[in-house]
């Protein structure tokens, strides 16, 4: 797996509407009417039109391929927006149906899965993960060295069900240089040279970044409640996932890969090549999406359309039911989205200010401290491939952005998008 940094359409908008249609085209600057009293579901129109115009930038400066973005408030879409390119060479536009991979926005919906077993009594959230995947039993803790001369010491405490949903497990991604993500860089697990009956015995054999529980580390944790998933239901994790929550929404178009017969809908994914410009990436991170993997990756692996996604999001603003289906109960959402560390943990990274994390996903805590626009409470995450969701309770809304390119963060679209929706808000809440 290449190393993946945490956290693409055109629009037509008129004076009476800034919902659009699948396939709208952008409508330039010079030619919008839209009033500054217009409004939307509290939104200005004329304001929210700032978000075409901003995601364009990054389209026209040859940052982004192509974006898509979304609001919805009081569960009506306020603006949807398609731009640029999903495949620059072949020449295909952006569409409402794109589906891109999600990576780490695939977190939200394995957690989701795994809670409607917790919510059967199927485990308990301090139970130790060896109760059920006993090849995490005894696992060692890094000290100091390196290669041969690593020192390691066995774990204080075992590696609980909470420790993988928070990230406080000790669990890595071979983001960083440290010697444990030398590691997991170089192991057969993330060289994708494992099988679905060895993968969790591999990860069991490189220690952990830091005893369990007593830091905040990006890592498989979420990976791990997917096999969790599997081993409790008797089922791989996508067909549990599909039976659980995708069928029941009507989520068609996510899953952990793409049908041969959706092929032609998946968005080319690029990065920056060696002089730095945006080109297509080689060996994309999980493949190519095309096949159904042995592995069902939990916490990176999934595809999906904006649609779907928005279907996901209102699900958990609306407490667990949506479209007059119930996916989980009202306080499993509230305990999903409410933060689980301890005051010494926060803020969990020095770019995260004013956030706390909840299980599989960021939740803000203190709005003096964010640097962005906001509300206490406001939820969400994003993946790998600058894909990126927010969802307001205080404000009944969800930001979603959709682009294509690794790693996440280069090009901060995503965060004009959060403001630029904010700055449209005029009602009086």
């Amino acid at each position: 797996m290449k190393k993946i940094l945490v956290v693409l359409l055109s629009v037509f908008l008129t004076a009476c509407s800034v919902s659009v249609s699948e396939n709208a085209t952008y409508t330039p600057p010079a030619q919008k009417l839209a009033s500054s009293f217009d409004t939307k579901q509290g939104f200005s129109e004329q304001r929210l039109l700032r978000i075409n115009d901003k995601m364009q930038e990054y389209i026209d400066e040859g940052k982004l391929a192509g974006i898509t973005t979304l609001v919805s408030r009081n569960n009506q879409t306020a603006h949807f927006a398609a731009q640029g390119m999903q495949d620059i060479a072949t020449g295909k536009p952006m569409q409402r149906d794109t589906i891109f991979r999600i990576y780490s926005m695939s977190k939200p919906i394995t957690a989701v899965a795994a809670l409607t077993l917790w919510e059967q009594g199927k485990f308990h959230m301090n139970d130790p993960i060896e109760m059920y995947l006993p090849e995490l039993a005894n696992l060692k803790v890094y000290v100091s060295g390196s290669g041969e001369t690593m020192v390691v010491e066995d774990a204080k405490s075992p590696v609980r069900i909470i420790d993988l949903f928070t990230h406080t497990a000790g669990f890595s991604y071979g983001f960083t240089g440290s010697e444990v993500d030398k590691i997991y860089r170089a192991s057969a697990m993330m060289q994708r040279k494992t099988t679905r009956e060895n993968v969790l015995s591999e990860l069991s054999k490189i220690p952990l970044n830091h005893q369990p529980g007593t830091q905040w580390n990006y890592g498989v944790n979420t990976d791990v409640i997917g096999f969790l998933v599997e081993k409790l239901s008797g089922m791989k994790l996508g067909e549990y996932v599909k039976q659980q929550i995708l069928d029941p929404l009507n989520m068609q178009d996510t899953g952990f890969y793409v049908p041969a017969e959706k092929a032609h809908r998946l968005s080319q994914i690029y990065s920056n090549n060696e002089e730095g410009k945006t080109a297509i990436m080689e060996n994309e991170p999980l493949g190519d999406f095309l096949t159904d993997p042995e592995i069902h990756n939990g916490g990176g692996g999934m595809v999906s359309t904006m649609d779907d996604y928005l279907t996901f999001a209102r699900m958990l603003l609306n407490s667990g039911e949506v479209n007059g289906v119930r996916i989980l109960g009202r306080k499993t959402v509230e305990y999903m989205r409410s933060n689980h560390l301890p005051a010494n943990l926060l803020p969990y990274r020095d770019w995260a200010a004013g956030e706390g994390y909840g299980l599989a996903m960021s939740v803000t805590m203190d709005t003096d401290a964010l640097k962005f626009m906001g509300s206490e409470g406001n939820f969400g995450w994003s993946g790998a491939a600058s894909t990126y969701f927010r969802v307001d309770p205080v404000e009944n809304l969800i930001i979603i952005g959709m682009a294509q390119f690794i790693p996440n963060g280069t090009h901060r679209y995503a965060d004009d998008l959060r403001n630029l929706t904010y700055q449209a808000l005029v009602d009086e809440n």
